[in-house]
């Protein structure tokens, strides 16, 4: 028996042993292409898997800080609106304290002043009087002069001063003209003659002086 029929024999197939190694390294090729052909696709999936746990993470992450982002501002609007409205309860309460207070001054004022003039009442209400006991011409213009002192008397008190006019230079900050007049004793723009006297409250104009102008 010669060689190549020994090897066919031994292999118990009628192949040879070459035959049998070649079939051999086809088949481990095969395998290690089909590993190959595997995992890619395997080392592919896992990192993309790790992506989206890793997205889902960031996404969950985000929606809770919006969501104690929402309940602070939410907290602090509020706080603020809390504080708008004790503001406004606050201011509403201060300005019926003012208007009370402010009518409450009005009146006490009202109260003095009119305390203040009664005894000038009482003097006109004598001088009044003192007409129907006596026809005397002095004694009615005595007490007229008299309630009339007494009545300056209680406006001075109060603040208020007659304006000077006649002789003084034009002042329509003081004065009103009611006419020009020309005057050879007088320089031009002199108050000459008042048909009104005017008062002040201070630095306030309470009632122009009307008064006759030179020219």
């Amino acid at each position: 028996m010669n060689d190549d029929t020994q090897k066919k024999t031994e292999s118990g197939n009628g192949r040879t042993e070459e035959e049998i190694k070649m079939d051999a390294s086809n088949s481990v090729d095969t395998m290690t292409e089909e590993k190959n052909a595997h995992t890619p696709e395997e080392s592919q999936e896992q990192p993309s898997d790790q992506s989206a746990d890793l997205t889902e993470a960031a996404e969950e992450e985000a929606s809770d800080a919006a969501v104690q982002e929402y309940d602070d501002l939410k907290q602090e609007y509020d706080a603020l609106y809390e504080k708008h409205l004790r503001l406004v309860a606050e201011f509403e309460n201060f300005k019926k304290r003012m208007e009370r207070e402010f009518s409450r001054r009005v009146q006490f004022t009202n109260e003095e002043f009119l305390r203040e003039i009664l005894p000038v009442l009482d003097d006109l209400e004598r001088a009044v009087n003192s007409t129907k006991e006596s026809s005397s011409f002095e004694e009615l213009k005595s007490g007229v002069e008299l309630v009339y002192e007494n009545f300056k008397n209680v406006l001075r008190r109060r603040g208020v001063e007659p304006i000077d006019s006649v002789g003084e230079p034009f002042d329509p900050e003081l004065h009103d003209a009611m006419m020009v007049q020309e005057s050879e004793e007088h320089d031009s723009n002199v108050v000459i003659d008042e048909f009104e006297r005017g008062y002040k409250l201070g630095d306030t104009v309470l009632r122009h002086a009307k008064v006759v102008v030179s020219k």
